[in-house]
C-alpha cells in the first residue's frame, strides 16, 4: 500500500475511534459521577439526599398527558429530573415539593437547561389544579398513572422511602433512579447535590 492510499485509511480509523468515543463518554461520566456520590457520600455528610445504591433504572412506561395520549419516557432522557408524585389534589405537601424542585432548578442558573422536573398524578387532575400548575409551575411536566405503569414505578419504592409519601426523587440522564429526597432535607442541601452532580457529570 503507497502512502498516498494509507492515509485515507489512517484518517477513517481515527474518525471511527472518535465516534465510538463519543457514544462512550456519556454513559460513562454519568458512572463515575454515581459512583463518586457512593464512594463519598454513603455513610458520610457529604449528600443532603439519599443514594440509591445501586442505581436502580427506572421505566416510566404507562403514563398519559394531559390530552389523555400516551407519554414518552423517552423524553425524558438526556437530562436530571426530579419525579414527584402527587394525587389529583395536590394538597399541602405536595405545593411544597413542586415550590422546592422548582426554587432548586431555577438556583442552577446557566445549567437550568440541564434540569428538568415531572409531577405523576394518580388520577385525572381538575382543571383548577391545571390552571394553578400552569400559573405556578410553567416549566413543569405534568402526566397520570395509568394501570400499565405500576411494574416500573416499583423502582421508586425502596426501603425508608417510597412514592406514595412526602418523598421526591432525582433521575439521572440515562434514566437510573439515583437520589430520593424528603421534606426534612434543607433546600440548600438539596441544591448543593444536585450542584454536584451537573459538574461531575457531562451527561445531559
Amino acid at each position: 500500500m503507497s502512502v498516498s492510499e494509507a492515509a485515507p485509511v489512517g484518517k477513517g480509523r481515527r474518525q471511527l475511534l472518535l465516534i465510538v468515543a463519543l457514544f462512550l463518554i456519556p454513559p460513562a461520566t454519568a458512572w463515575l459521577a454515581w459512583l463518586y456520590l457512593q464512594e463519598q457520600g454513603v455513610g458520610a455528610t457529604t449528600n443532603a439526599g439519599t443514594l440509591v445504591s445501586p442505581a436502580r433504572p427506572v421505566h416510566l412506561g404507562g403514563l398519559r398527558n394531559g390530552s389523555g395520549a400516551p407519554f414518552d419516557p423517552d423524553t425524558l432522557r438526556g437530562r436530571w429530573t426530579y419525579v414527584l408524585f402527587g394525587d389529583a389534589r395536590c394538597e399541602d405537601d405536595c405545593w411544597e415539593r413542586l415550590y422546592l424542585t422548582r426554587q432548586t432548578r431555577l438556583a442552577m442558573n446557566k445549567d437550568i437547561a440541564r434540569v428538568q422536573r415531572l409531577l405523576i398524578l394518580s388520577s385525572a387532575p381538575s382543571a383548577g389544579l391545571v390552571q394553578r400548575l400552569s400559573n405556578e409551575h410553567p416549566d413543569l411536566r405534568w402526566v397520570v398513572l395509568d394501570n400499565a405503569a405500576e411494574p416500573g414505578l416499583q423502582a421508586f419504592d425502596g426501603v425508608g422511602y417510597d412514592r406514595k409519601g412526602n418523598h421526591y426523587f432525582l433521575v439521572d440522564p440515562l434514566g437510573n433512579l439515583m437520589m430520593v429526597y424528603d421534606l426534612s432535607v434543607p433546600a440548600k442541601g438539596v441544591m448543593k447535590d444536585l450542584r454536584k452532580l451537573l459538574k461531575i457529570s457531562q451527561v445531559g
